[in-house]
């Protein structure tokens, strides 16, 4: 897969989360889980919980192991 042809949230330099606005877009809050595993984002979902939106974000992690992160769009928080 070339550079072009990743998606958008691959293909940003995503190395800073100050300039985040909330709520997060699906785009923003992969960049954040990006930024916080150092790893490549495989997926993003949204799920509801409690009438809140949460992100369900697909991490391949360095080690090779792929983990759920879970993000609160309106906090940016993870969520457990």
């Amino acid at each position: 897969m070339q550079a072009d042809e990743l998606p958008p949230y691959e293909n940003a330099p995503g190395n800073s989360i100050n300039e985040i606005e909330l709520p997060l877009t699906r785009h923003t809050a992969a960049e954040l889980a990006k930024v916080e595993t150092n790893g490549k984002i495989l997926s993003v979902d949204e799920e509801s919980r409690d009438n809140k939106v949460i992100f369900r974000i697909k991490v391949l992690h360095n080690n090779g192991k792929v983990k759920v992160h879970r993000i609160d769009r309106d906090t940016g928080h993870a969520v457990p």
